[in-house]
């Protein structure tokens, strides 16, 4: 098995990761913290997590012509884009450390009178230390993205799941003495800060190149510029999209009504974490194949093979979500976020189309096409804005969710297939009818599902779990017999047996 395909398989197993541990974490720091607090720890993250956005695109930059470059350039020039790229991360985290300071200090001004000035000054002590995470981690970021244009998945990977897991312990044990938020976010930060390094001395030992601080060519210069601006602007919107409406709460509302939102948009980050654990390792390879001639007919069939994995990953968790959901959410956190599923509803409702599709926009990063993603992004996401500030004023949360899932499904699922069929050349009559395939045979385990439900009672976590388990057998079977070709059943029963023959 091959970085690429054990890439795949540890992202998975971060992702499985994240889940587990927010199962448990999540409603042991909400009962600890209070519904207030967790409010104010969300809203800390969500604000801080603007910083993410002096990357400037960057970060993909370096992994496009890091890879860009194995395939058509020489050492001596890797040797030059690394000093260029470290010289630009060093930059940008010195413009975060003025940035985030800036935002600590006026946050009384913006915030809504609804919070405490303890509660405030909580926020931007807060806000000033996850500042700190942002820099370090900007001028670290280098070494990283290099290790991914090489393909060093299994590493970059196995870090993640200690970075994951590691946050959330350290906390526990703190929280059995102290809810201070302050120190959570000083835990936050060194563990983050920590694993950077150790992704920088793997570098060191695995990669050995030599960063040259020489003159990159202008014109090389201005391409890396014309890409990163690309996907910063893309970078904006989906912030826009994802954190907006959380903070948009926090003027307007309360750190309540924050909590249940910030609850929601966790459940959405997971849903999209299953799509980014596998797309996340196909831009070197895209890259690579675009590079070639007579590229189109194999893009269609990556695009098509992806997106069904993806279709068949997501329709098992978000079917069962629509089952058992509110259930879930009920045992877990209490009746006081019940509105967190119908929340989690209306966003996924449009955004899961998105997202089985996320490898769409790797070929457009790998073509040089993303402007066009970045455009229709950027006006939907403002327009969201625009909309959602008098709804929520009227509706709350659930006005908000509404008008987010109406312009993702305008601009990230319409827009996007039209630019996809007509522009970059793929199939997407042929794409849906495949998917569509698929969609229809989720739907019909999902029904099984909803009748499944009505005779199994599920009222505690032992019955939940035991649906959860028999639901997802029923899922992979029926899936199997109604939808799987003859190759790609005989594809699964040969590795069965191999790994039979292995034990």
């Amino acid at each position: 098995m091959n970085q690429l395909k054990i890439g795949i398989v540890l992202n998975y197993v971060s992702v499985a990761a994240t889940f587990v541990i927010g199962l448990l974490y999540t409603p042991f720091l909400i009962r600890t913290l209070g519904q207030a607090d967790y409010g104010i720890y969300s809203l800390a993250l969500a604000i801080a997590g603007y910083l993410s956005l002096l990357d400037l695109g960057i970060g993909n930059a370096i992994v496009r012509y890091i890879a860009q470059n194995q395939a058509i350039g020489t050492k001596d020039k890797e040797a030059r884009l690394v000093g260029y790229f470290f010289k630009l991360f060093s930059y940008i985290g010195l413009a975060t450390l003025v940035i985030g300071i800036s935002i600590a200090m006026n946050l009384q001004n913006v915030i809504s009178s609804d919070f405490t000035n303890e509660q405030i000054e909580t926020l931007q002590w807060m806000i000033l230390i996850l500042t700190v995470n942002f820099a370090v981690g900007f001028i670290l970021n280098t070494f990283s993205a290099v290790l991914q244009a090489y393909e060093k998945f299994i590493f970059l990977k196995l870090a993640n799941v200690l970075r994951v897991s590691l946050t959330p312990i350290i906390s526990v044990f703190y929280l059995f003495y102290s809810t201070n938020l302050i120190v959570l976010t000083v835990i936050l930060t060194v563990v983050n800060s920590a694993v950077l390094m150790v992704s920088y001395f793997y570098y060191k030992k695995s990669l050995k190149i030599n960063m040259s601080f020489e003159r990159v060519q202008k014109d090389l210069k201005k391409e890396i510029l014309g890409y990163s601006i690309v996907i910063f602007v893309v970078a904006i919107a989906d912030k826009i999209y994802w954190q907006t409406d959380q903070i948009l709460l926090g003027i307007l509302k309360n750190p309540e009504t924050v909590a249940v939102f910030a609850l929601a948009i966790q459940f959405v980050n997971i849903f999209m974490s299953l799509s980014i654990a596998i797309n996340s390792v196909f831009l070197p390879r895209v890259t690579h194949i675009v590079s070639a001639e007579n590229y189109v007919n194999q893009l269609n069939a990556l695009f098509i093979k992806v997106s069904k994995f993806q279709t068949f990953v997501m329709g098992l968790f978000l079917s069962g979500f629509i089952i058992i959901g509110e259930i879930f959410i009920e045992l877990w956190v209490g009746k006081t976020f019940e509105l967190t599923y119908v929340i989690v509803l209306i966003l996924m409702s449009t955004f899961s189309l998105d997202l089985i599709q996320n490898l769409g926009l790797v070929i457009m990063q790998a073509k040089g096409k993303y402007i066009f993603r970045a455009y229709t992004l950027i006006i939907c996401s403002l327009l969201n804005v625009l909309i959602s500030i008098p709804i929520i004023k009227i509706y709350g949360s659930l006005g908000t969710a509404i008008i987010t899932a109406i312009f993702v499904f305008i601009g990230n699922v319409l827009v996007l297939n039209i630019y996809y069929h007509q522009k970059l050349q793929l199939d997407m009559l042929a794409y849906w009818r495949e998917i569509g395939k698929l969609i229809g045979s989720i739907s019909v385990v999902a029904l099984l599902g909803f009748v499944l439900k009505g005779i199994f009672l599920v009222d505690d976590w032992a019955s939940l779990f035991t649906y959860i388990v028999i639901y997802s057998v029923l899922y992979c079977v029926v899936i199997y017999f109604t939808y799987l070709s003859k190759n790609e059943k005989r594809w699964i029963i040969n590795k069965v047996k191999r790994l039979k023959n292995r034990d």
